[in-house]
């Protein structure tokens, strides 16, 4: 029997590679390729595309749309008027786009990796196709009358939490079915060693506690308020340094002139880095002793988070969204309340005097990582899923 043909489409734009783009390439890296043959759209072109070409991974990226340029309507009613002006603006030239990029290719399955609301234009291009299609739902995003139409063309929802799953079920998505699958990771990608070359490379005593965050600078992952933490500790702990970790987000320019002010103005020049983007993600989270997630918004999952566990770092992150399902509150990690820098100094201040609880926590951390959120469990998940779907198509059509 042929291999089942899975197209994956990434809709993300602004030029970086996110958790959405990471999670899928991961996914196509480990499937069993004697069952699935993947391939792969874009909205926009991606450094990653040469390396999946020379893998055999056929990649596609649309030709640019018109830009949709709002006419400025505001309140309810025009925010509503507006959406509902997007759907032949936008989605339908958009949809006959991927409809014509389906006809080439003639997928089994179409993934959407965006969520529902981002990927409305190639959910219509599939099911006038009339072929299955998965939604792969990342966050928290507005499910309106549109989403809720067209989610009847949905054959499976993921999750990427329990709690994702309960928002778009709670607000009315109608797949034919609802599931939950972690994101994973390759834990025997994150093994210690690299942190001590980092640390000589940023001038860090190799005795100097460190913490740090990694993210794309942008205004919701909470930078600022890490630095606002280190403020509130710089006098009692003068040898803490501070990792930030992460390249300037293409819409965070102006946040990241404040972050840097800000440091500026809290005299934190010499114990706050900003790295800028790093490809040394896993040495970089070696080099820290304490790993933080400060997202201002609820965070849907938290890569970062497992990268850290599997490391053995202990973390301290935000009560609410994705670290509620990754973090066990004193048992892998802290969590404090979100959005306040003076827990997060409490937090990261008992962790840094105490390290037999780091080492606990770490070595705790790492061992759930394993159990629940290696990329093997994830790739099973998937493939099963692909499997059923195709099942199900198969017996529908008898």
């Amino acid at each position: 029997m042929a291999p089942h043909r899975i197209l994956f489409v990434e809709a993300s734009i602004g030029g970086v590679l996110g958790g959405s783009l990471t999670g899928i390439l991961q996914l196509i890296d480990r499937l069993d390729r004697a069952r699935f043959a993947p391939s792969l759209l874009l909205y926009q072109e991606k450094e990653i595309v040469p390396q999946l070409e020379a893998a055999g991974v056929p990649v596609a990226v649309l030709p640019p749309q018109p830009a949709w340029l709002p006419d400025g309507e505001r309140g309810r009613g025009g925010r509503a008027w507006l959406r509902l002006k997007e759907i032949p603006a936008v989605v339908l030239p958009r949809a006959r786009a991927v409809g014509a990029h389906l006809r080439a290719v003639r997928p089994d399955i179409v993934y959407l990796a965006n969520g529902v609301a981002p990927n409305l234009d190639a959910l219509v291009a599939a099911a006038r196709a009339g072929i299955p299609t998965l939604v792969h739902e990342k966050g928290y995003r507005r499910i309106g009358p549109r989403e809720r139409f067209m989610s009847r063309w949905i054959d499976v929802l993921v999750g990427m939490t329990e709690r994702v799953t309960a928002h778009v079920r709670q607000r009315g998505v109608r797949a034919r079915r609802h599931l939950t699958v972690y994101d994973g990771i390759d834990c025997e990608r994150f093994a210690a060693g690299g942190g001590a070359a980092v640390r000589s490379e940023l001038g860090i005593p190799a005795a100097a506690p460190v913490i740090g965050i990694v993210g794309h600078i942008q205004g919701w992952k909470g930078q600022d308020l890490v630095v606002q933490a280190m403020a509130r500790l710089r006098d009692r702990h003068p040898e803490l340094r501070c990792l930030i970790v992460g390249g300037v987000h293409s819409q965070g320019d102006a946040y990241a002139a404040r972050l840097r002010q800000r440091i500026a103005d809290e005299r934190l020049e010499r114990q706050v880095i900003l790295t800028g983007a790093r490809r040394d993600i896993a040495a970089c989270l070696d080099a820290m002793d304490v790993a933080i997630h400060s997202s201002t918004n609820p965070e849907p999952f938290g890569r970062v988070l497992i990268e850290a566990m599997a490391l053995s770092r202990p973390l301290v992150a935000p009560r609410e969204g994705g670290p509620l399902e990754i973090v066990v509150d004193g048992e892998t990690g802290l969590l404090v309340p979100p959005r306040d820098p003076e827990a997060l100094a409490v937090a990261i201040e008992r962790l840094v005097l105490d390290p037999d609880l780091r080492r606990r926590l770490g070595a705790a951390g790492r061992a759930r990582v394993e159990t629940v959120f290696d990329i093997r469990h994830h790739v099973r998940a998937m493939e099963a899923i692909f499997d059923e779907m195709q099942a199900h198509r198969r017996h529908a059509a008898a």
